[in-house]
């Protein structure tokens, strides 16, 4: 290959290394034209080759960079070298470019310019950076000036730096002065130590970082107190450069903590001299002198009780340098009146003397120094007065010591007026005690009077109502019913607003069912709400814990009231029962709220609602009657309960009451579901001899009734001497013990029982006490008697029972006097004893007929977790349950209905597989029935 051969391969390849090397690259002229560009210039800018090439550079960049170009090319072309040059170039999609030219004059052989060569950077982000970062310093910079704290730069021998604005208004000092001085300089002498160890700490590299509090010294000589945070900062080798501060004036804080502590110190003092009963006048004024020296700050001071009976002041407790202070004799026990003109106090008006600069030959210092003094007096009537004063304050006394003073002296005389009232308030109580003893005894008596005819009206209305009488009969059977609980109604209210306002109310903490506590507060109200067309419906929550610790009688009584003033003012739609938990823990907060449909009440009148024998407007109140003391009752219990009770309503639009009451988690563990679940059996006496004492005879009559339809073998006596007669003569069971009767009383015959006056053997016998009697210590007297129980008059036949199973099982007698029996699916024996046996077979024929399609639909809703459905179904089963008194059908047909109103899945499938098996084995019942074979007997024997 020859010479020039070699030269342009080597062309060549500088050519293709000037394309497509990764920088751009140019060429321009003297003229500024450019001669050239590479690849990279062209991708950099978006540009073709024949749009740029010829072209003079200076179109490509901004105007504000021509004029640099051309003086620059200028420069290059008449001394051809190497130069660089900042410029702004445009690109073809308007882009603006910050650019860097480095570019070399090139010259031919005989020495003229050529062109230049120059490489383009593009220094675009990096001007960005700078631009951020010079911005940033100014931030900081303003940030630092202006920032309303305190912020400085301190070195490590502690001189001042750098500070801001907000460090020399906290020292009072310009900014050049703080420049010339050391921390130390500003410290408060007793804090100076502080800084020095922490500073000594942080360049041994043991706490770099560290804050504390402490004083400084302001310009004008007061104390002012600083937080400080301070980190030290290094250089890249880890030398210690200065510390970075950030100071905070916390002076007004500090004064306002030690105004609370000196508040918090009043409120102590004052708490503890107000329990200071049995103390002598003596302690109670020493102890309020003492802790007047200490909230004041004062050295000494005097405390004096005036006496009008003794015409002057008897000292309590003084300070000997208070005395000679006030120019009164050492050891002095009593001043007369003439000796407050001493004190300077304005006597008369009652008004606090301040002296801060008394300088007199009096109150001059055995130096001659000036002391401070502060007089108080306190008033209680013209006759009862007491006198505080203090002296040598370190700084002025105020308005606060006034005022702190002048409660110490309301204390001891609070004490000195309640000894003087001892006397009165003893008298008063006696007289108070007698009253309400006289008028406990009347309740006792009207209480019994009332609820042994009650007792007997509504046993035989409900006797005779069990005896299927005609249509006619049973409605006017009815009323009297509703009447006499309407009457009994209004004893109770009347009994219970008495207990209260007596603070008799009994409350009997247990561990209870909430469900069934609930179940059995609304079940006296289902009949009424079905008569006037309303739905009632009870949902507990998910989150309420099955059993509690409360007295479930007094939730049921509230919720009675309740639900019954709903029903009352409620003609169409419904009432509705939620009870939810409102606060988990020990002890848990329940709110139950009872919402209806009904008429509402006026927002204007809904503040009467709780008051005592308040009713809102005449008219209502003849319209639905009532004595006005069911809601005050309910709001005393409640509060009693540790709740609150209030409403929302308004009038065509209903009303929700809601109460809370407080309550704890249940004292043992719950016992299983299933046990729980199963229901309870309250009659089913069978064979159980037992002893009515009653000497009334229309409540024998219907006790013995309803005792032998449950199968016990009665016998009766009219007094306790009766009782003890007929116990001599023949073994019981069981004595249901009236409380009063003629001759003797069931408390004396029990007693005489377990004294072992009718034989050994009828000490331990169970006795159930039959009484009218409801006032507070009742209970706790009958069962010191020796009695085991008791149930009220008007006597409910459920409860009897429930009461009379209880006995016999704690008493261990329950498993040989009663006939334990497997409750059967259905009591078919109710319409057979009625003489409505072909009625209850068409009611069995129709339930096997509707049933198999109610259960299939139940199934499926269960399967597939439509607790709706669910819903639905079980108040179907539990309107075909009923008509058969189908107990355990209907008791989990209920809770199935709960479990579908709070939308739980899973308790729905559970509460369905136990209704569908109750289901299947009332199926099963009824078919053995209606085929002529007693339920669970052998099938009829075929023909042969």
């Amino acid at each position: 290959m020859d010479a020039g051969q070699g030269r342009g391969a080597a062309l060549a390849r500088l050519e293709t290394f000037y394309h497509k090397v990764p920088v751009m690259l140019h060429s321009v002229d003297a003229a500024g034209r450019l001669l050239s560009v590479n690849a990279r210039w062209l991708a950099t800018l978006g540009y073709g080759e024949g749009e740029v090439l010829g072209r003079n550079l200076g179109d490509f960049l901004t105007p504000d960079s021509r004029q640099a170009f051309r003086e620059a090319l200028a420069r290059i072309v008449a001394a051809p070298g190497h130069m660089e040059v900042n410029y702004r170039m445009v690109a073809r999609d308007g882009r603006i470019l910050d650019v860097l030219i480095s570019g070399t004059g090139e010259c031919d052989a005989a020495g003229r310019f050529v062109r230049t060569i120059s490489a383009v950077t593009d220094v675009t982000e990096r001007r960005r950076a700078e631009a951020a970062l010079a911005a940033g310093e100014d931030l900081l910079r303003m940030a630092f000036e202006g920032a309303s704290e305190g912020l400085c730069i301190v070195a490590v021998d502690g001189r001042f730096l750098r500070v801001n604005e907000a460090v020399s208004r906290f020292f009072g000092l310009p900014r050049e002065r703080l420049l010339t001085m050391c921390v130390g300089d500003l410290t408060h002498p007793e804090d100076r130590g502080i800084s020095p160890r922490l500073i000594a700490l942080a360049l041994a590299g043991k706490r770099e970082h560290f804050r504390y509090e402490t004083r400084y010294v302001h310009a004008s000589g007061r104390e002012i107190w600083g937080r400080v945070s301070a980190r030290l900062a290094r250089d890249a080798e880890g030398g210690p450069l200065y510390f970075i501060c950030h100071l905070l004036d916390v002076t007004e804080s500090r004064r306002l903590a030690e105004e609370r502590a000196l508040h918090t110190r009043t409120l102590e003092a004052l708490l503890r001299l107000g329990r200071m009963r049995e103390a002598s006048l003596e302690e109670l004024g020493a102890y309020a002198l003492s802790q007047a020296l200490s909230l004041t700050g004062s050295q000494a001071g005097i405390c004096a009780l005036y006496d009008a009976g003794k015409g002057g002041f008897s000292l309590l407790a003084a300070d000997p340098a208070a005395l000679a202070a006030f120019g009164l004799p050492a050891g002095a026990a009593a001043l007369s009146l003439d000796a407050v003109g001493l004190f300077g106090a304005q006597w008369e008006t009652l008004k606090p003397v301040v002296d801060n600069v008394a300088a007199g030959p009096e109150m001059a210092g055995a130096a001659g120094r000036k002391r401070r003094s502060l007089v108080v007096p306190v008033a209680d009537g013209p006759g009862l007065r007491l006198l505080l004063a203090v002296v040598d304050k370190p700084e002025a006394y105020g308005e606060a010591d006034v005022g702190r003073l002048s409660l110490l002296g309301e204390g001891v005389l609070g004490h000195v007026k309640d000894r003087r009232r001892e006397a009165d308030l003893e008298r008063a109580r006696r007289e108070a005690e007698a009253a309400s003893q006289a008028k406990s005894g009347f309740l006792a008596n009207m209480s019994h009077e009332i609820r042994t005819p009650l007792s007997g009206i509504i046993g035989l209305a409900q006797m005779t109502l069990g005896q299927a009488p005609r249509q006619d009969l049973r409605e006017h059977l009815e009323m009297i019913l509703d009447s006499s609980r309407s009457l009994l109604g209004i004893v109770n209210d009347i009994l219970d607003f008495s207990k209260i306002e007596a603070g008799k109310m009994e409350f009997s903490p247990v561990d209870f069912d909430l469900r069934e506590a609930f179940d059995r507060a609304l079940k006296p109200f289902h009949f009424s709400a079905r008569q006037k067309g309303l739905k009632l419906s009870l949902r507990l929550e998910p989150a309420l814990p099955e059993v509690v610790h409360g007295d479930p009688d007094r939730i049921a009584q509230v919720v009675r009231n309740l639900v019954g003033n709903a029903l009352k003012f409620t003609d169409r739609g419904e009432v509705a029962v939620t009870v939810r938990l409102e606060r988990p823990g020990d002890p848990l907060l329940m709110t139950c709220s009872v919402r209806d449909t009904g008429i509402g009440i006026p927002e204007a009148r809904q503040g009467e609602l709780f008051q005592v024998f308040s009713q809102l407007e005449t008219p209502r109140a003849r319209l639905y009657g009532g004595t006005g003391l069911g809601l005050a009752i309910s709001r005393r219990l409640v509060e009693m309960m540790g709740g609150t009770i209030g409403l929302t309503s308004r009038a065509g639009e209903g009303s929700d009451f809601r109460f809370t009451v407080s309550l704890r988690p249940a004292l043992e563990a719950a016992p299983d579901r299933e046990g729980r679940d199963k229901p309870a059996t309250v009659g089913s006496f069978a064979g159980l001899r037992l002893l009515l004492a009653e000497d009334n005879q229309v409540n024998r009559l219907f006790l013995k009734h309803f005792l032998a339809e449950a199968g016990c073998d009665v016998r009766l006596a009219g007094s306790g001497g009766e009782a003890l007669a007929v116990l001599g003569l023949e073994p019981v069971d069981m004595v249901l013990m009236d409380i009063q009767m003629p001759e003797m009383d069931g408390l004396e015959a029990t007693r005489r029982i377990r004294g072992g006056a009718v034989g050994e053997a009828a000490r331990g016998l169970p006795i159930v006490a039959l009484t009218a009697y409801s006032m507070k210590g009742d209970r706790e007297r009958f069962l010191s008697a020796g009695l085991d129980d008791y149930v009220s008059k008007p006597v409910d036949v459920e409860e009897l029972f429930l009461v009379m199973r209880r006995v016999l099982e704690r008493t261990g007698r329950g498993a040989t006097a009663v006939a334990a029996s497997r409750p059967e699916p259905m009591d078919m024996a109710y319409y057979e004893k009625r003489g409505k046996s072909e009625f209850a077979r068409e009611i069995c024929r129709l339930f096997l007929e509707e049933s198999p399609a109610v259960a299939v639909a139940l199934e499926m809703a269960a399967g597939a977790g439509n607790c709706r459905a669910a819903g639905d179904q079980a108040h179907a089963l539990l309107g075909m349950a009923v008509p058969l008194r189908a107990r355990g059908l209907a008791e989990n047909a209920r809770r199935l209905q709960a479990a579908a109103l709070a939308d739980d899945v899973a308790a729905c499938r559970q509460g369905a597989a136990k209704v569908l098996e109750d289901l299947s084995e009332l199926q099963r019942a009824v078919r053995e029935l209606l085929a002529g074979r007693e339920p669970g007997g052998p099938p009829p024997a075929g023909p042969s």
